[in-house]
């Protein structure tokens, strides 16, 4: 495989030697997907162009904690770089799966990601020297000044070769049931990702623990309290539930999507690493555990097995377990109050 650092440096490196806008003109301006993602972009660039002169002030604290504050406000272009990776990226791969730029972008935003946190924890510290402060700005207008220019090349005008009209309205009515960044629509829609086929309405789920209707199956599904995610002994994703508050998002443009293209870049080596071992029957469980905005998260890997032992997939299981971790002594059935 390929050092993601390494190519993201050099791709970058020409892209911002070669950037201009002479003769370019936007594909499919009148969309509704593309126009929020270009509005989030002109936001971002907006906050960009705000930091700019502050760069050029004396240095003082009250400047410091200006710029701070604008770059915390960069942290919403994750909304922006969630829906490309949740819905944008699998619709390419169904129509061509050879796509590896795809994975190339991804990268881009986790770097940048990780260059704006890195800004934040360098300028909120006064003791850093003025030559860091400014090579830290350097690589953070790098990073995120020169995201819509790739998107614009590299992305739209792809996809509206690849893609039809009808691919579009799915991936906008994907992309409402996510917020956007800066707030550029103000609401998220119920979106029902659940929609039964008739011939399962109709039918029973039924095992030797007992039945229940394709509908009550699904409630079941969509109310427990974790996310789930289920991948096939092929690496296909077959199914996600769809919970109130899911923790990491998912779209249905991921159904069938390959699994090793549901994860960044850099943790690509570690997913293949357990799927092997749990094909090879050698491991059979992983956990692991991560905060995220002061919430602790539990990530778990299950194989999926037959009754023969045939390695048949995976089980992928989130859960906030905050509140979890806080519980002490006992609070028995007794002890209910409405």
């Amino acid at each position: 495989g390929y050092d993601p650092d390494l190519v993201i440096e050099e791709v970058s490196r020409v892209i911002l030697a070669t950037q201009r806008d002479d003769d370019f003109e936007e594909v499919r301006p009148d969309d509704p997907f593309l126009q929020e993602l270009r509005a989030e972009n002109q936001s971002m660039m907006d906050l960009l162009a705000d930091l700019r002169p502050l760069f050029r002030q004396e240095r003082t604290e009250e400047r410091d904690r200006e710029i701070v504050e604008t770059m915390q406000a960069l942290r919403q272009v994750r909304a922006h770089f969630v829906r490309l990776q949740n819905i944008f990226f699998p619709t390419l791969e169904q129509k061509h799966e050879a796509l590896s730029g795809l994975q190339l972008l991804w990268a881009w935003h986790d770097k940048a990601e990780e260059i704006l946190e890195q800004s934040l924890a360098t300028f909120a510290d006064p003791k850093m020297k003025t030559d860091q402060l400014n090579r830290m700005a350097g690589e953070l207008f790098g990073s995120y000044a020169s995201m819509p220019f790739k998107e614009e090349r590299l992305l739209y005008t792809v996809a509206e070769k690849l893609l039809d009209e009808e691919d579009w309205q799915a991936m906008y009515q994907q992309s409402r049931a996510y917020p956007t960044a800066f707030d550029i629509r103000k609401e998220v829609e119920e979106v029902d990702f659940s929609g039964l086929k008739a011939d399962a309405a109709l039918g029973l789920f039924s095992t030797g623990t007992g039945s229940m209707s394709f509908e009550q199956l699904n409630l079941v599904l969509n109310n427990l309290p974790v996310d789930f995610t289920v991948v096939d002994e092929n690496n296909r994703v077959l199914y996600f539930n769809n919970p109130p508050h899911r923790i990491f998002p998912r779209s249905p443009a991921v159904v069938g999507r390959e699994v090793k293209n549901c994860h960044p870049p850099r943790s690509l080596d570690k997913v293949d690493e357990i799927v092997d071992a749990f094909r090879d029957g050698s491991q059979s469980h992983a956990r692991f555990w991560i905060t995220v905005k002061e919430r602790k998260l539990l990530i778990e890997y299950f194989a999926l097995r037959d009754a023969d032992g045939n390695y048949r997939g995976v089980l992928e299981v989130s859960q906030d377990i905050t509140d979890l971790q806080s519980l002490e002594g006992n609070r028995r059935l007794t002890e209910w109050q409405a």
